[in-house]
């Protein structure tokens, strides 16, 4: 997600649940092909954030815990 004027930094922190909707021709293989189509994204936003699933982290007794920095869940819908 890249941030802009329309959709701020804490679009992907807010939520409890995200739901993306995508159409299949944006979807992409890799970080390769994003940085071939996004060469600098400094030059473009000043936040970039990469989705890869419900934040987790664990305190020192190995406690793990979703959802502290971001939605607990999320569901993707591909459509096209």
């Amino acid at each position: 997600m890249i941030a802009s004027p329309a959709e701020a930094r804490l679009v992907s922190l807010l939520p409890l649940m995200h739901v993306a909707i995508v159409p299949r021709e944006r979807i992409l293989t890799g970080l390769d092909e994003l940085f071939t189509i996004l060469p600098r994204p400094a030059d473009q936003t000043s936040s970039l954030v990469l989705i890869t699933g419900p934040s987790r982290t664990a305190d020192i007794e190995q406690i793990l815990v979703r959802g502290v920095h971001g939605p607990g869940q999320i569901s993707v819908i591909v459509v096209g």
